[in-house]
């Protein structure tokens, strides 16, 4: 008998109205979908809609720690508004293998469209200047060493998340999910289109002749450069303005990059920030050299979106392992943040998901949730 029976009672599951929108959004995706012949069996009783909401559900309650923890959840009668009848942990191990994540992925870009303009973040000066800023980097998922199908780059199992993400609307734009042993620069290649303006760390600036090539196909960016590259000066520096100098810039001047010559001709602001000085090149030779210095100012907004990723949500245990399963996982997780962003108009802090928390097992009200979330907005 799984222990995960007798370990919480029908009253510690969570509020699930978020799963109402979720729904709607899957139905409208699944309408027309024909179906394969495995789930046409009339023996199979975990169909599709069930098994994503179950995953779905699992994020908001933390009480649920493992797959035989939900499946044991399963035999609850409030768990019908998720899953029409209890559901067996082979049942559920076996639909990962049956079931598409790409439908996942495109509510989680159903749901971004959605709550664009709900965050309106940065500088006004910046956000005139340009329209939109993607910030561009990967984060590694640690996985069981059974998940052989995941190498990590040193040693282990591991699964990198590659993400696009805007830094204006705080939402994630575009993703690739591989082995953590994958190269996030030759991932960003298959991605980045002509038009954009992307903000990356030194790892995106070491290939020269890409960025050459980004820069004739109309993409700007703003990216690290190494200490030590070899820049080569083609124009006397740019004056600085009052406002320079008081960002910390140290210099602006055109360059070559590399010392074998033919590498590209870029503007490069060198810039000191928190007692570290930073090589910043881009293509944008219009904008003032303290804004370059804020857009690179910006790269941490991802960070603390994969902080927020891997600690607000229990996404650390894995419930399914295969490379089908944990697309599903972690387009869950996606789409689980975006509802709560479009719940809540931000994304919630520590404390707010603690609140939340709350409110969904009905310890506190839903003034004193509101309370704790307008409190939280206004500090």
């Amino acid at each position: 008998m799984p222990r995960a029976a007798c370990e919480f009672t029908e009253a510690d599951l969570c509020n699930w109205k978020l799963l109402v929108h979720f729904r709607k959004l899957l139905r409208r995706r699944i309408k027309n979908r024909p179906l394969s012949p495995t789930e046409k069996d009339p023996r199979r009783k975990l169909t599709l809609e069930p098994y994503f909401c179950l995953h779905l559900f699992r994020l908001f309650n933390t009480v649920l720690q493992s797959m035989r923890a939900l499946c044991a959840a399963s035999k609850f009668q409030k768990m019908r508004e998720v899953c029409p009848e209890p559901v067996a942990p082979s049942s559920f191990s076996e639909a990962q293998h049956l079931f598409s994540p790409e439908i996942l992925e495109e509510i989680v870009r159903d749901l971004a469209r959605q709550a664009k303009g709900t965050v309106q973040f940065g500088d006004a000066q910046l956000r005139a200047a340009i329209d939109s800023l993607t910030i561009v980097d990967g984060t590694v998922l640690r996985a069981v060493n059974r998940m052989t199908w995941a190498p990590a780059a040193g040693h282990g199992s591991a699964v990198r998340l590659h993400l696009h993400f805007s830094a204006f609307d705080q939402l994630p734009v575009d993703w690739s999910i591989t082995p953590g042993n994958v190269c996030e620069r030759k991932e960003w290649k298959k991605k980045v289109h002509p038009g954009s303006f992307v903000v990356a760390d030194r790892l995106y600036s070491e290939d020269h002749q890409y960025l050459k090539q980004l820069k004739k196909k109309g993409v700007d960016f703003v990216l690290r450069l190494l200490s030590n590259v070899t820049r080569t000066p083609v124009a006397p520096p740019r004056p600085l303005s009052p406002e320079d100098k008081a960002a910390g810039v140290l210099s602006d001047c055109m360059v070559q990059l590399g010392c074998l010559g033919g590498g590209p001709v870029l503007r490069v602001v060198e810039i000191q920030i928190e007692g570290k000085q930073l090589l910043l090149a881009t293509t944008r030779e219009d904008l003032p050299a303290h804004l370059i210095g804020l857009i690179y100012r910006y790269r941490w907004q991802i960070e603390l979106f994969f902080k927020w990723f891997k600690t607000m949500l229990p996404c650390k245990h894995w419930i399914a392992e295969s490379p089908r399963g944990v697309a599903i996982q972690i387009y869950s997780v996606m789409i689980a943040s975006l509802l709560l962003l479009l719940w809540t108009g931000r994304r919630p802090t520590k404390r707010q998901m603690e609140a939340l928390r709350l409110f969904w097992i009905g310890f506190i009200s839903e003034e004193e949730l509101l309370k704790t979330l307008d409190s939280e907005k206004n500090q």
